[in-house]
């Protein structure tokens, strides 16, 4: 098993169907029909394309934190990769074969008080341009897979917010069940916060 990566790579790698069972080479395989790839690493290219992403309306509506803490320029990036995060990349490939980002998402060791004997974490984001597309579900499958098969993640949990249905309708989709539940105060991208509950969620 690999560490989970800690800095910027030189280039980024397509995920390996062969190492993911039948589940993963058959979602691998839906992906490419519509055109998309799943890559493993983060270039510098690419995190900048996270960085303009990040700042997209749909995702700081409940992921202030990508664009106001965790990547907001290369130095902030680079400081939070060196946590031990794999980004995954959802990939376009365009008609000159070039490719796009359309969603970003990473997965790292990480706990909480809130799940006991959780160990590893994974969140994922869409663009506004692939979304409506149905594909935030396989590529959140993916990188559970992935994580577990090419890292060893054990035991993932993640946090999500209660009004964010669409979020928590893909979680439960994977097979996450909620073991805990928080009252606060959700961040804004205006600054302001609004009441909201976070809900604490374990993979089987």
């Amino acid at each position: 098993m690999m560490p989970f990566a800690d800095s910027l790579d030189t280039d980024t790698h397509a995920l390996p169907a062969d190492r993911l069972g039948q589940a993963g080479t058959e979602t691998l395989g839906e992906l490419a029909a519509k055109g998309y790839e799943i890559h493993y690493g983060l270039t510098q290219e690419f995190a900048k394309a996270i960085i303009a992403m990040a700042r997209e309306p749909s995702i700081r509506e409940y992921c202030p934190r990508d664009s106001g803490e965790r990547f907001v320029d290369l130095v902030s990036t680079e400081q939070w990769l060196s946590k031990g995060r794999t980004m995954f990349l959802l990939l376009k490939r365009t008609d000159r074969g070039d490719l796009q980002l359309a969603g970003y998402g990473w997965a790292g060791e990480a706990t909480t008080k809130h799940v006991p004997g959780g160990e590893s974490t994974f969140a994922l984001r869409v663009g506004e341009a692939g979304q409506g597309q149905g594909l935030a579900t396989p590529f959140a499958q993916m990188i559970v897979l992935a994580a577990t098969a090419l890292y060893g993640a054990k035991n993932m949990w993640l946090e999500t917010w209660a009004s964010n249905g669409a979020a928590v309708h893909i979680y439960q989709k994977l097979g996450a069940v909620q073991v805990a539940e928080k009252s606060d105060q959700r961040p804004l991208p205006n600054g302001e916060t609004v009441a909201d509950t976070r809900l604490y969620m374990t993979l089987p």
